[in-house]
């Protein structure tokens, strides 16, 4: 079996390396009931993995983990070779055990999905070609209850737009019946890429749109339908600050949870779910309502599906995901999404580590409140670190005045309780699922520590300068490992910590008395602020910086 020799040459590469098994593999083979005899004589890991080495010596070496395990279909445990254990005491391992092993060990998330779902996903492919042509009663009843509700509205994501935002837009225009547009101007390199391998232009900048930013020529503005998100500063600035938005959002598709400040003046249409992408919602719409989904149309919410959940790796990732993945490859007529995944990440971390350090720090950034602390965490998914890591220096300091930046007013004053407290930066390893943390300072340190204990600190790069009195060279990385979702672990993490008693050595600048919350502090980071504002121009894109001034001027303070 041409399998079997690959299979070997997989497994034997992970015993040399030493590699483990996931939970969700151990739980494939042995179930629930089986994983859990195994963690009694197997010391898993903290992830809850077992190296393959010393699971196949349970297994095999003695034949005590296959007696074990004989009530169930485990290989080799099932039946003892010959009536009893193979000569030596140790139960003999078959070729079909090594290929099981060996393949399972090879199947990325998107094979196992495919693998698990293709047969059912290819029946439901063939039925709903079948239904867009004769639709079913319930079909005309979602088409006629539901899909006229946002007929002609603008769809538009988030600022910081991701390939998921843009994806659900193009989606949800071509399904409703509206017109897509983006949140910003400038798109990065993973979108642009599944853009192409689609077949699809960008939709257009919201502002630039007809009925958008100012009224269409008919004098009106149009109806709107937020799209992977719902908090008001994520939203397009135009729509943000527009004093009739309220009446003007008359949709809401999303796979986040609902902001404090989601309102409307009238019921609006709402579909959010607790899937891993918000193109799945899109995708599932269209299957409801048994709506052709033309290819390019597939293949730009498979790819933003892939996005979102890592490849279908993500904590955030669910069976509706895993599934919808499978029916879109067939309709999008994709052989193999993980090379897709793997050329769109490629992609993304070359567009990135282009942009520079303000960028990097910036692209993907949240800000939230926990218990009077504010924290900013941004994220950067690549496929591999070094490049990033190489100017850790840089994207150090820009954490750092990105704290202080937030506590500027539009007047051109300053109010240092609208500062961050903590600005982190993750660096997510998406094809290792690892992630690190850069750690700016030593009030970030101290919540590092209590959010993520025990986890490995190092210097971020050799020869890095501590980034302040408070921190230590060798403390400005830190080793989170497979912790790789903002959503689902890393604000988890950090609100635990912030709610369960947190303190350190400066108190949150929401504290900070109305007296002295105009008085800048003195200290590096605002004297290089002052310094770089005399050298730099802003333009509707980004704020210009030389960093070799930069430096010079911090230096100097």
């Amino acid at each position: 079996m041409a399998a079997v020799p690959r299979a070997k040459a997989r497994l034997s590469e992970a015993l040399a390396q030493g590699q483990a098994l996931k939970v969700d593999q151990l739980k494939r083979l042995f179930g629930e009931d089986g994983i859990e005899i195994l963690y009694e004589h197997v010391k898993p890991n903290e992830a809850g993995e077992i190296p393959a080495d010393q699971l196949l010596e349970w297994l095999y070496g003695d034949g005590q983990g296959a007696r074990m395990l004989s009530h169930l279909e485990v290989p080799g445990g099932a039946t003892p070779r010959g009536g009893g254990d193979s000569p030596g005491g140790k139960s003999a391992r078959t070729e079909k055990d090594i290929e099981k092993f060996g393949m399972l060990m090879e199947m990325s998330k998107t094979d196992e999905a495919l693998a698990e779902y293709r047969a059912m996903a290819k029946d439901l492919a063939e039925e709903f070609q079948d239904k867009v042509a004769n639709p079913t009663a319930e079909a005309f009843i979602e088409q006629l209850c539901v899909e006229k509700i946002l007929q002609g509205a603008l769809f538009v994501g988030h600022v910081k737009t991701d390939l998921d935002s843009i994806a659900g837009a193009i989606g949800g225009a071509c399904l409703w019946q509206g017109t897509a547009t983006r949140a910003e101007m400038d798109l990065n390199g993973e979108i642009m890429y599944a853009l192409k391998w689609a077949g699809l232009e960008p939709p257009p900048f919201f502002d630039d749109h007809p009925g958008a930013a100012k009224p269409d020529a008919a004098g009106k503005l149009l109806p709107v339908c937020l799209v992977d998100h719902n908090e008001d500063k994520q939203m397009v600035p135009s729509l943000r600050d527009a004093p009739d938005r309220k009446k003007r959002i008359i949709g809401l598709i999303d796979h986040h949870a609902l902001a404090e400040s989601m309102a409307s003046e009238k019921p609006l249409f709402m579909d959010v779910r607790p899937w891993g992408s918000m193109s799945s919602i899109v995708t599932h719409a269209f299957i409801r309502g048994n709506r052709m989904i033309p290819k390019a149309i597939a293949r730009i919410l498979l790819a933003a599906i892939l996005s979102d959940t890592l490849n279908l790796q993500s904590v955030t990732t669910t069976n509706a995901d895993r599934f919808l993945v499978t029916v879109l490859c067939i309709l999008g007529e994709c052989d193999d999404p993980d090379e897709l995944a793997r050329k769109m990440f490629r992609a993304k971390t070359e567009w990135i580590v282009g942009l520079g350090a303000y960028e990097m720090t910036r692209g993907d950034q949240k800000d939230f409140t926990a218990n009077g602390w504010k924290v900013g965490i941004a994220v950067l998914e690549v496929t591999d670190t070094e490049p990033v890591l190489k100017v850790a220096d840089e994207l150090l300091m820009e954490l750092r005045i990105l704290k202080v930046e937030k506590g500027q007013l539009k007047n051109g004053q300053h109010d240092r309780r609208k500062e961050l407290d903590f600005a982190y930066l993750f660096v997510v390893d998406v094809t290792q699922q690892l992630s690190y943390l850069l750690v700016a300072g030593g009030r970030e340190l101290a919540l590092a520590k209590s959010a993520f204990p025990e986890k490995p600190l190092r210097e971020a790069k050799p020869g890095l300068k501590a980034p302040g009195n408070t921190i230590r060279a060798e403390e400005t990385l830190m080793e989170v490992g497979g912790l790789v979702s903002r959503k689902a672990q890393f604000v988890p993490a950090f609100f635990a910590a912030l709610n369960g008693g947190f303190s350190c050595h400066k108190e949150p600048n929401s504290t900070i008395s109305e007296e002295l919350a105009g008085i800048k502090e003195e200290d590096e980071v605002h004297a290089a602020i002052d310094a770089l504002q005399k050298e730099s121009f802003h333009d509707s894109v980004q704020v210009v910086r030389d960093y070799t001034r930069f430096r010079e001027a911090l230096d100097a303070s």
